[in-house]
Order: C-alpha cells, then sequence, then structure tokens
C-alpha cells in the first residue's frame, strides 16, 4: 500500500487572531469614542485598557510566532492576555445578549489559542479544526433557528440564509471528515467556499453598523483564502527576510506604542477643550437666559414708569390700560401678552381684551412680589391664551404702598426658537428645578413644559449642583452623552447641554484616522526603505556566502572585496585572512604529503644502502669461518669487517636521528645540562673520523689558549659536533680540508666549521634546518642521508639557548656553518623550563 498523503497544511489559528486583536486593539486604543452602541455600556469605562491589553498580546503572539526561539513565558502571557480580554468581550456583548453566532465563534477561537500555545498542537490543524466546527455550528443555526437573528441581518441575508447554512454545514463536515486521502484537494476548495460565507456575514454585518463584529469575519475571510491557496506564514529563514522581520517590528512597536502615547495625550489635550466647551457653553446659555430676563423686566419697567400708564393704573381705566398693555408684546417680542392686576391680584386689563379676568388669580405672584418686594419670575404655566408662558411680574407702588403688578407672559415658544452659540453645537434644554419641566429645548418637537427625561447619572448631578461634565448613556441607552449643567442666577431654572458623545470627539476620531492612516504609510515605506537599504548588506552576504561555497569546492585563491571599513568589512578581512591561511595550510599539506613521500623513498634507499654489503659481507664472513682453519684471505676478510662496522653506524645513525625527530615532534626531547669543556669533545669526535681515514680528508682544529667551558650538554653537543663533521665529510672532494675553529667572547662560545665542498645554492640555504630538507645540488647528486641531521642539530641549539646558521659563497665553493651558544642558560629559557 501507498503512504497516506500529508493533510493540506493550513496556517495556524494565532495568526488570525493576532490579527484580530491588532485591529481591535488599534481601533479601541486610538478611538475609544466610536465604540458608544447600547451593547458596549458595561465596558465603555474599560475600552481604552482593553484596546492596550489586545495591541500588546497581539504584538507578543506575532513575535513569539516569527521568533521560535522566544521565552515560552512570553508566549503564554501573550496568549493570557488575548484570552481575558477576548474572553470578557465574548461574555459582555454575546452571552449577555444572547448573540448566536458570537457565543460559538469566540469560545471556540479562545480553545483553538490556548492549544497552540503547546508546540505539539501548534503543528496539527488546529485552524481547520476550529474553522470546521464554526462552519458546522453557523450551518445547524441558519437552517434551524434563522429566526432568532437580527432583523436587520436577517433582512439582508433572507433569500440566503438557507443556502448559506446548508454550505456552511457541507463544508464544516468536509472539513471535519479525513477525506484528504481520497480528494487531496478538498480541504483547498472547501477553504475557498467558505471565505465566500464569511464574506458574506461580514457585509451583513457591516449594513447592521456592527463593524467590530464583521471585522472578525473580514479576517476569517482573509484566513480562509490563505488556507486555500496553500499559503502559510513561515520563520523567514533568509537574511534579507529576518532583516525584514526585525526592521518591522523595530519600527511598528515603537510607532504603536509612540503614537498611542502621542494620540491619548492628543486625546486628552482634546478632552479638555471639549469639556471646557461644554461647560462654558452651559454657562453662556444661563447667561443668555439672564440677560433674556433682564431685557423682558426692562421692557416693563419702561412700560411702568410711563406717567400715563401709571395714571391709568391707578385710576384702574381698563380701556386705557389695555392700550397700554398691547403696545407692550409689540416692543418686546419675548412677551406674548401683558396683564395689569390690583394689590389683591384680581386682573384689572390685559393685552388679549379678555373679559373674565376676574378668574385669573395672579395671588400667588403677587405673593411672591409682596415678600421680596422684587421683580418674580412665576412657575411655567398654560396661559389663558393655551400657550406656555411664563410670567415676569414687577410691583406698582403709589407712596411708598403697593397698589398693583404689571405681569408679562413670557413665550416660551419664542425662547426655544432663540438661536445662541450654544445652541449650534449642543442640544439647549432650560429646566425649571422645581419639577424639572422643560422651558426650552432646542431639538425640533420637544414638548414644552413637559418633565424632561434625563439620564440618572444628570439627575444626580443636578441635584447635588456639582460642577463639570459628566458622560453618560441617553435614556434610550443607545448614545453616549456629554453633558453640563449651569444653574441661571436669580431664577429656579437650570440650563442642561449635551452633545452625542462620537460627535463631541469627532476631532479624536478624525486625528486617530488620520494618524492610523500615517502608521501604516510610514510602516509600508520603512519596510521599502528597509528593502532598499539592505539590499547592499545582502548583497555582501551573498558575496560571502558565494566565495565559501568557492572555498568549499577548493577554490582556495577566492577572495571576497572588503568595500566598507565596518563589521561587514572585518568579517570580509577575517574570512580573506581565514581562505590565505587555509591555502597556506593545504600548500603546507601538500609539502608535507610530497617530504613524507620524499622520504620513505630516501629512507627506504638509505636503509637498503647499509644492509646489502652487510648482508654481503656477514655471507662472506660466514662462509670463510664455517671452512675453518687459516685465513688466507685475512686482509680482504678484514677489510670487509671495516666496511661491515662502517655501514653498522651508518645505520644507527639514521636510527638515531629518526628517533630523536620523533622524541622533537612529540616533545620528549629533554637536556642534561653539566659543565663542559668544548676542546677535548670536539678534539675527540675529529679522531674518529681521522681514524676511518679511508675519505682522505685532513682535519684541522684550531685550538684557543683559554678553555672553551659552559654549562651544556655534553652528549648532544658532540652530537652536532658529529652532524657537521658527517656533512663536511660527505659533500668535501676526496683530499680536501675540513676546518674547525672557535671564537671567544666572555658570555657566548661560536663554533665554526668550515669545509671545501659543493657549497650551498643560496635559495636552499633558508630550508636547510627544516626537517627532511636537503639542499638541491646534494638531492640532483644523489649523495645520502635523510635531512634529518641538520634539524637535529638546531633543535639541540636552540633548546641550549643558541643559534646555528650556514653561510656559503655559493655552489662548489664549499659552506661554513656556525653554532653560537651561550655560556649559561638565559634568563627566559630557564623560566620557560620552570614553568
Amino acid at each position: 500500500m501507498g503512504a497516506e498523503p500529508a493533510r493540506t497544511p493550513s496556517l495556524p489559528l494565532t495568526w488570525p487572531a493576532a490579527m484580530f486583536g491588532l485591529i481591535f486593539g488599534v481601533a479601541m486604543t486610538y478611538a475609544p469614542y466610536e465604540f458608544h452602541a447600547a451593547s458596549f455600556r458595561p465596558l465603555y469605562p474599560y475600552v481604552r485598557s482593553m484596546g492596550v491589553t489586545y495591541l500588546a498580546s497581539s504584538v507578543v503572539l506575532m513575535a513569539t510566532m516569527l521568533y521560535p526561539n522566544a521565552p515560552r513565558w512570553l508566549d503564554v502571557l501573550g496568549r493570557v492576555g488575548f484570552g481575558a480580554v477576548t474572553g470578557l468581550y465574548w461574555w459582555v456583548l454575546n452571552v449577555s445578549t444572547g448573540g448566536f453566532t458570537g457565543a460559538i465563534l469566540y469560545p471556540l477561537l479562545l480553545v483553538g489559542v490556548a492549544l497552540e500555545a503547546s508546540p505539539a498542537w501548534r503543528k496539527r490543524e488546529v485552524f481547520r479544526g476550529v474553522v470546521g466546527l464554526i462552519s458546522l455550528c453557523f450551518g445547524l443555526l441558519m437552517l434551524v433557528a434563522r429566526q432568532h437573528f437580527p432583523p436587520v441581518f436577517y433582512a439582508s441575508l433572507k433569500p440566503l440564509l438557507i443556502p448559506m447554512g446548508l454550505v456552511f454545514l457541507g463544508c464544516g463536515a468536509g472539513l471535519l471528515a479525513p477525506l484528504d486521502a481520497r480528494w487531496p484537494r478538498l480541504p483547498r476548495a472547501l477553504f475557498g467556499l467558505l471565505a465566500v460565507e464569511f464574506s458574506l456575514l461580514a457585509w451583513g454585518l457591516g449594513r447592521m453598523g456592527s463593524g467590530p463584529a464583521a471585522s472578525i469575519y473580514i479576517i476569517l475571510t482573509f484566513a480562509c483564502v490563505t488556507a486555500a491557496l496553500g499559503l502559510r506564514p513561515r520563520v523567514p529563514r533568509t537574511v534579507g527576510f529576518k532583516l525584514l522581520r526585525g526592521l518591522a517590528f523595530a519600527g511598528v512597536v515603537p510607532l504603536l506604542a509612540l503614537g498611542g502615547l502621542a494620540t491619548w495625550q492628543a486625546q486628552g489635550a482634546i478632552e479638555r477643550q471639549v469639556r471646557d466647551d461644554t461647560v462654558r457653553a452651559a454657562a453662556g446659555e444661563a447667561d443668555f437666559l439672564v440677560r433674556y430676563l433682564d431685557d423682558a423686566r426692562e421692557s416693563l419697567q419702561l412700560m411702568l414708569e410711563s406717567p400715563g400708564f401709571r395714571s391709568a393704573l391707578a385710576s384702574r381705566d381698563r380701556k386705557l390700560l389695555e392700550l397700554y398693555l398691547r403696545n407692550l408684546p409689540a416692543q418686546a417680542r419675548a412677551f406674548d401678552a401683558a396683564v395689569a392686576v390690583d394689590k389683591e391680584g384680581v386682573g384689572l386689563a390685559a393685552s388679549y381684551g379678555k373679559e373674565d379676568l376676574g378668574s385669573f388669580s395672579h395671588r400667588d405672584y403677587y405673593a411672591g412680589v409682596l415678600s421680596t418686594g422684587a421683580p418674580y419670575v412665576s412657575r411655567p404655566y398654560v396661559s389663558q391664551l393655551g400657550l406656555p408662558h411664563v410670567a415676569v411680574a414687577l410691583p406698582f407702588k403709589q407712596d411708598g404702598k403697593l397698589e398693583g403688578m404689571l405681569v408679562g407672559l413670557l413665550s416660551l415658544e419664542r425662547l426655544s426658537a432663540a438661536v445662541t452659540p450654544a445652541a449650534q453645537r449642543f442640544r439647549v434644554q432650560v429646566l425649571d428645578r422645581r419639577g424639572l419641566l422643560l422651558l426650552r429645548d432646542t431639538q425640533p418637537g420637544a414638548p414644552l413644559l413637559s418633565q424632561a427625561h434625563l439620564p440618572s447619572a444628570l439627575r444626580l448631578h443636578l441635584s447635588s449642583n456639582d460642577e463639570g461634565v459628566v458622560e453618560t448613556f441617553s435614556p434610550d441607552d443607545q448614545r453616549i452623552l456629554l453633558a453640563a449643567d449651569a444653574p441661571v442666577p436669580g431664577t429656579e431654572w437650570s440650563v442642561v447641554v449635551t452633545q452625542d458623545m462620537g460627535v463631541a470627539y469627532r476631532a479624536i476620531t478624525r486625528t486617530s484616522v488620520g494618524f492610523i492612516a500615517l502608521l501604516a504609510l510610514g510602516v509600508m515605506l520603512l519596510l521599502a526603505l528597509s528593502q532598499f537599504v539592505a539590499r547592499d548588506i545582502i548583497r555582501r552576504l551573498e558575496t560571502l556566502v558565494e566565495a565559501t561555497a568557492a572555498i568549499g569546492r577548493g577554490e582556495l585563491s577566492r577572495r571576497v572585496p572588503e568595500e566598507e571599513d565596518d563589521e561587514l568589512g572585518e568579517l570580509c578581512r577575517g574570512f580573506n585572512e581565514m581562505a590565505a591561511r587555509t591555502e597556506a595550510a593545504q600548500a603546507e599539506l601538500r609539502e608535507a604529503v610530497r617530504l613524507r613521500e620524499e622520504f620513505l623513498s630516501v629512507a627506504s634507499h638509505e636503509l637498503r644502502t647499509p644492509l646489502t654489503p652487510l648482508k654481503g659481507f656477514a655471507a662472506l664472513t660466514l662462509n670463510r669461518m664455517e671452512k675453518g682453519g687459516d685465513f688466507p684471505d685475512r686482509e680482504r676478510t678484514l677489510k670487509a669487517l671495516r666496511s661491515m662496522a662502517r655501514q653498522t653506524d651508518r645505520l644507527t645513525r639514521l636510527v638515531d636521528d629518526l628517533l630523536d625527530t620523533s622524541r622533537i615532534q612529540a616533545g620528549r626531547f629533554e637536556l642534561e645540562r653539566a659543565p663542559v669543556d668544548l676542546v677535548p669533545l670536539v678534539r675527540e669526535v675529529i679522531e674518529r673520523f681521522e681514524l676511518r681515514g679511508d675519505e682522505g680528508l685532513r682535519f684541522f682544529l684550531e685550538v684557543p689558549d683559554e678553555p672553551v667551558e659552559g654549562t651544556w650538554d655534553g652528549p648532544r653537543l658532540e652530537q652536532v659536533v658529529t652532524n657537521l663533521l658527517s656533512n663536511a665529510v660527505r659533500y668535501s672532494p676526496h683530499g680536501g680540508t675540513v676546518r674547525v675553529s672557535f671564537h671567544l667572547t666572555r658570555d657566548a662560545v661560536e663554533l665554526r666549521v668550515r669545509d671545501q665542498g659543493i657549497g650551498i645554492p643560496p635559495e636552499s640555504v633558508a630550508l636547510l634546518f627544516q626537517p627532511f630538507a636537503r639542499a638541491s645540488n646534494a638531492t640532483a647528486r644523489h649523495f645520502g642521508g635523510l635531512g634529518l641531521g641538520l634539524f637535529i642539530c638546531r633543535e639541540i641549539v636552540q633548546r641550549h639557548g643558541g643559534t646555528i646558521w650556514a653561510e656559503s659563497p655559493g655552489a662548489q665553493q664549499g659552506s661554513c656553518f656556525y653554532v653560537r651558544l651561550p655560556r649559561e642558560l638565559p634568563a627566559a629559557p630557564l623560566a620557560a623550563a620552570a614553568s
């Protein structure tokens, strides 16, 4: 059986959840006054706090999705913050109000986000399962309980509810069923259908004016489109995307934070200005009413001071009084009528010419004027004209005695129609505090002298005589009102000015929308510019990547341009130095391999050379001895034995050189220092070479007048002298001369060994003391040796704190080797040895 194909991967549910939180967070933080629907009434005081929590938790969720190595506690903190705010939103706006779709959607969203807190669940199809369950529940609701959908929503999608329910039901069942094995492309098709379904729900809720609810379905629409296209946000793998990610967070988070702080300060300033304007509007309206009443009293006072009117009132001349009273409404348009009464409150005459003035009682007003002796404003009432009026009374006195009153009926309809600065921006209501009756209302169609329907918070504010602004919901709970009140001095009146919160803070909303638009534009520009700026860094990094790949392919000569003097320049320089060291190390390795092969060849040849004659001479001697008796060829046998001895010595030196080289490279080459005189040591070595006598060389030793003494390792120095004399003998012509001399100073001894041999080419002088190194002319002429003797000499001399070098005028002109030894070990080597 073939392997079961993997399910179509979908994006993590955390991404659409974080986008939902980000959108809500921006809206609640920057435009909290737009959340003034009745359903938001319990949450309104906490809208901005919820928005900040949404913003912070959404940014944290996005960061932990893009940075998988972020601390686990940060991811959990973001999910807890998102879950707490979303749970509160769900309970208040869906469960308590009986909303069907939201009551299902948000719990499933929270469960999915909680499951993805585990890395193991994050790799599963949580988004697919949650969307499948949402679709299944929505389909059942639309088919079984569609009558419970909001009327406006139902009216918008009424013809589509049953088809939408069937599609939701089928898509939910298809996503939850394991059908990928038979139809691998089915999930993508189902996600595409659900994108259409969720977009219709967003459109229906948008028509209801429910923007917050529509936004979650818009996000689900885009999430389903993403899943249908097989897209999945992944952690960036390239430097370019990582730079983009870092710059995005580095730009968005500070901009959101600084923008939130700036907007909060701007909102605070605008709020204070709006509140101050509201308080000033109430105070201005109260001043207007004071002036309005003062003008009305002044008109009454002018008439009352007229001699003719006073004479008519004193004589109780009704006809003359009516003539005067008819002129008052024409001159003072605030009055609808005027009445003259006697000191008993009985009507004497009226501007409207009624005959039954006796039934018109002004005793209440008369009592008020009598008690205060000042102008008086009555309670509002419906006069005999059938209109809402307030009576303004002035006392009429003669000889200091109260004889009657002049009463003007102030028109409340004309007062309501008066245009004031406050009325152009606010709803202005003038209330009589003795019954909260409406005396003035700038809202068209408001019934005067009816009891004002005020929010309980505003009623409490009026009764407590507190000053300031009140934020409260309207009596119908559909709007949030901004209200202020002010008493009208000299009356029982109060002015109440109210304004819709959305209208009052519209400037804040416009500022917030503008800032959000600028923020989005700034982020896009930041990302675009960051790509432009990062292009240079990415290009230089790509050059480094290509050069690294070239080095891996063996192109050790590859280098990268250093360009600018920055961190990348330092990296390029380091890369070039590393490449150069690698190239040098490879060259040294190749040279070491070549030397090893050459050494094996030379060593096999050198070891074979003494063994061959040894084997032959040993066989010859054995044959002679087996025959027994006298040896007629005694001289020949002795010669053979001497040759065997020389070859044995040669073989012993080769083996000793190899052993010493091994000890040096292993760090086990040590000196045993003691007082030594070099003259006897050198003389003994020379005598040993002279006893061999078959080279035909002459040895000359120039001995100084004083002893050549120092603290040295005698056997090792003997090895040095032996190697130097052996080289002189090997490369000198038959009959040549080898001279050994000393040059003495107070602190050091210099030994010189000069020969008349083949000399040393200039290019080989610097390499003579390297292991297995030999001069080019020695190799070409097939002189024996492994090239280890001078290397061992150098190590012995340097361990004594001395130096060794060679000089030669050139090929065939001989050479001279110098060994300079301190008489005592210098302080630095002693310290090094002690450590």
